[in-house]
């Protein structure tokens, strides 16, 4: 993972002198490649012949072995970090501590913690603003829950969401708008009517306002499914700490090492494999001590998983609360940026030392591959022939992410339609009844907490029809 490309055919031409366990497998593979080693060759060519293969099938088939135990089997073994605020705040006081807390590493932990808490009040002010909007803005604008008004305009006039919140039936896609025409055209239709009185059944009757509706309800659907596609991979990054906080031993382990190929003096190593020593620094998830993993757990994850939260019912609500196809597609691919400003923030702001060390970091295997890396040619081909024998249908067959976000954006949706929506007598769900909030600004215990109700008005704005 650094920049010493060369690596094996550099080994081959100078050749090792002192070798250490580590650089006793480097000369074992520079043998392999320079053509000294061929035991394994030489097993698959008789199991081939054993098994009445030819050695090119059968090599194919023992690839697919190794496949299957290295990569498909270890998906998710490995916990890495990634380049967000949220990962360098979680490894960076860690690196500080293996070095025994110089005080440049120190001021880059404290302004790790700077942008991260600088992380949180961005988001959550977006997420805020958007409720805001949503649960007083648009109250004080007369503004109704979308619900399914009008979604399967195709069956009506008969069909079981064919009323508006005008009171009127769709009747066909030519009477439907976006909440903005709908209001202005019923406000100049009330505005005549006030002017003419005497002529208020005539204007009724001639000047139609239509109503407001969904212009289709699937890609609604579609693109909450999308938008939570992005917040399946942020969830991840949570679980993965969460992970990294269990298994790794608590106690005060290096993050960091110096490591220094013994084959040849260094500057040696340094021309061969065209090294600096920044290559000779390793930096690896290691053991933290329990104090450490109960901060990281109430600064970092805790907030990190309660944004994730707020940011899937913020932003499914605001999806659900849009009527236009272009608008619902235009809103999706612009929520998602809420989730991206940590990783904008630490593009921009942070230190050359933390991109590096965090793209250097090596993971953390949860449970060692070794065994894996001792299957035998046979073994590896077994496996093949085990999985090509065995039943057909397994539970490896069912992607587990993309069920996970279909029962997820099931689970907001149906948030959406509980908090929101009602059951009407045609048997379509419309929006609840709608008072005006008493205070103008969005309580932020409302915000915080899900069992905090805002106050409202004791008479309604709209009640349904």
């Amino acid at each position: 993972g650094s920049s010493c490309r060369s690596r094996a055919s550099a080994l081959a031409q100078h050749g090792p002198s002192k070798m250490n366990s580590h650089d006793a497998k480097v000369e074992e593979y520079v043998a392999f490649l320079s053509g000294k080693g061929g035991e394994v060759d030489a097993e698959m060519e008789a199991q081939a012949k054993k098994v009445g293969m030819s050695k090119q099938d059968y090599a194919a088939q023992v690839a697919g072995g190794k496949i299957i135990h290295h990569l498909m089997d270890t998906d998710h073994n490995e916990c890495g970090m990634s380049p967000s605020i949220y990962d360098a705040a979680f490894v960076i006081p860690q690196i500080a501590r293996s070095a025994g807390n110089p005080k440049s590493l120190v001021s880059m932990t404290i302004r790790s913690y700077m942008f991260l808490f600088g992380n949180f009040f961005l988001q959550l002010f977006i997420l805020y603003m958007i409720t805001q909007e949503e649960q007083v803005m648009d109250k004080f604008a007369g503004e109704m829950a979308l619900c399914n008004f009008g979604a399967g305009i195709q069956t009506c006039p008969d069909g079981p969401n064919c009323i508006g919140p005008g009171g009127t039936n769709y009747q066909n896609t030519g009477r439907m708008y976006d909440y903005e025409s709908w209001t202005t055209r019923t406000y100049v239709r009330d505005s005549l009517k006030i002017l003419f009185p005497h002529k208020a059944d005539e204007i009724q009757e001639k000047i139609d306002p239509g109503e407001y509706g969904l212009e289709n309800y699937w890609v609604r659907i579609v693109c909450v499914f999308i938008f939570m596609m992005s917040l399946i991979s942020d969830l991840r990054t949570s679980i993965d700490f969460l992970y990294i906080l269990w298994y790794v031993p608590s106690e005060a382990q290096p993050w960091i090492e110096y490591r220094v190929p013994k084959w040849a003096p260094k500057e040696k190593v340094k021309e061969v494999l065209e090294c600096s020593e920044v290559d000779f620094i390793k930096f690896k998830i290691a053991g933290m001590p329990k104090y450490w993993k109960i901060i990281n757990f109430i600064v970092i994850v805790l907030p990190k998983l309660f944004i994730w939260k707020k940011t899937a019912k913020c932003g499914v609500m605001f999806l659900m609360e849009t009527a236009g196809i272009e608008d619902v597609i235009v809103n999706v691919t612009a929520l998602t940026f809420i989730l991206n400003l940590d990783e904008m923030l630490f593009q921009n702001f942070s230190h050359k030392a933390l991109h590096h060390i965090l793209e250097h970091l090596e993971p953390w295997l949860i449970e060692s591959t070794d065994e894996d890396e001792q299957f035998s040619v046979e073994k590896n081909f077994d496996t093949v022939v085990e999985q090509r024998n065995g039943a057909i249908f397994t539970f490896g067959l069912i992607p587990m992410r993309p069920v996970l976000t279909l029962l997820l954006s099931a689970f907001f949706i149906g948030e959406y339609y509980y908090c929101f929506c009602q059951m009407s007598d045609t048997g379509g769900l419309v929006s609840k009844a709608q008072a005006l909030p008493k205070d103008q600004i969005y309580p932020l215990l409302a915000f915080a907490f899900p069992f905090y109700e805002p106050v409202y008005e004791e008479t309604n704005y709209w009640s349904p029809p």
